[in-house]
């Protein structure tokens, strides 16, 4: 079976996000609940040593890639409460991050490197779309450093993976059903890499993210080496 190409997916992928992109926060929470179907659909039957099975020295199990998921969604979701927060108490709802405070990297870059660049380097992300940042993070076109914060943990069991992955949607559901303190567009992070996002932009980069893993779980469960059951 062919596979399509990262650069073509890259491609493909950014015509459909400016052609097709969800609006509004009950939208955006609709296409994250669809993307997380898809994700309990290809982990349905994984048994506990298949999805404990790491291919080479360094890759992630199955089991971590859900955990690295949720750890990542728990980061956002909490962004966003924090934001509602700020915004209830009728205070600007922004919140600056360093990376310090979410420590991403670019590939070939040296952290020292980005440190030295880290105010300009964010003033440059303010004018690339956030549909361009989520179509990269869909498609591993660029490799990036996990985040200390969403490193997956050692020793993992599918049947608790299964349990956070669930109870993870529900907070972020519950978060987002409560009546909004304001417009999501006004409220915003940002980040020297990641760049400025609102509530929208946000909800978009989880599910960008969550879609890249998916294509990783897949990789590991196309490995030969898989065990059986």
């Amino acid at each position: 079976m062919s596979q399509t190409h990262p650069i073509e997916g890259f491609l493909s992928g950014l015509v459909r996000q400016f052609t097709a992109r969800p609006d509004t926060v009950d939208s955006e929470l609709e296409n994250l609940q669809m993307i997380r179907r898809r994700t309990f659909a290809l982990i349905h039957s994984v048994s506990e040593a298949q999805g404990t099975f790491v291919g080479r020295p360094g890759s992630w199990s199955v089991a971590q890639v859900l955990d690295h998921v949720v750890l990542t969604e728990a980061l956002y979701r909490d962004a966003i409460k924090s934001l509602f927060e700020l915004a209830r108490q009728g205070r600007t709802p922004e919140i600056k991050y360093t990376l310090a405070d979410i420590d991403v990297s670019i590939p070939l870059v040296p952290q020292a490197a980005l440190s030295v660049i880290e105010i300009p380097l964010e003033f440059a992300n303010r004018f690339i779309p956030a549909v361009v940042r989520q179509t990269v993070i869909r498609f591993p076109v660029l490799a990036a450093s996990t985040p200390s914060v969403a490193v997956p943990r050692p020793d993992l069991k599918m049947s608790v993976m299964r349990d956070r992955l669930l109870e993870s949607a529900i907070q972020l559901g519950e978060l987002l059903a409560a009546p909004l303190p304001g417009d999501p567009r006004r409220m915003t992070i940002s980040h020297p890499i990641l760049g400025l996002n609102n509530v929208l932009d946000i909800l978009g980069i989880m599910a960008a993210h969550e879609e890249r893993h998916q294509s990783q779980i897949r990789n590991v469960l196309d490995d030969r080496r898989l065990p059986r059951s």
